[in-house]
């Protein structure tokens, strides 16, 4: 049991940037590829990309069942911003400071694949509360106080 429910106080523009590698099998996702095979290549061709692509295809499919399966499956990594992999639903609902500096958001990540490691890595050097993890505790405290949180 090496995976933990954690929040994380980001700051903008780590927010704004790519996700850690280690974290895209979890929070990315595949897109197409660029260099999708088209009407133009012959049918080994396109069966020659597919098979670099680890797609499956039947003796039977026609040029445009191929293409089709090409254009419909996607078969690139694609790794996102933290703020991309929120609104994707992979992370909690960003909790917003005033100022619109800081973020906070929910995830589960690993000790053991070294996620939370690369997580820990992206405060090195900064001040509290800029790119740091939180318990549930700590995120509630610190998304009720003055930097989220109007006065009344």
């Amino acid at each position: 049991m090496a995976h933990y429910e954690l929040y994380i106080c980001l700051k903008k523009t780590t927010y704004e940037s790519a996700v850690p590698s280690v974290l895209q099998p979890k929070l990315g996702w595949k897109v197409l590829a660029d260099d999708l095979p088209t009407n133009s290549n012959t049918v080994a061709e396109i069966k020659t990309w597919m098979d670099s692509k680890s797609l499956s295809y039947t003796s039977d499919d026609l040029k445009a069942d191929l293409l089709d399966k090409v254009n419909s499956t996607p078969t690139e990594a694609y790794t996102p911003t933290w703020k991309e992999s929120a609104f994707k639903g992979k992370l909690g609902a960003p909790r917003v400071s005033l100022d619109g500096n800081l973020i906070i958001v929910k995830g589960e990540f690993s000790m053991l694949t070294g996620e939370l490691t690369s997580i820990i890595a992206l405060g090195n050097g900064l001040a509290y509360p800029n790119n740091t993890i939180l318990t549930k505790t700590e995120a509630q405290t610190l998304a009720n106080g003055s930097l989220f949180t109007e006065s009344e």
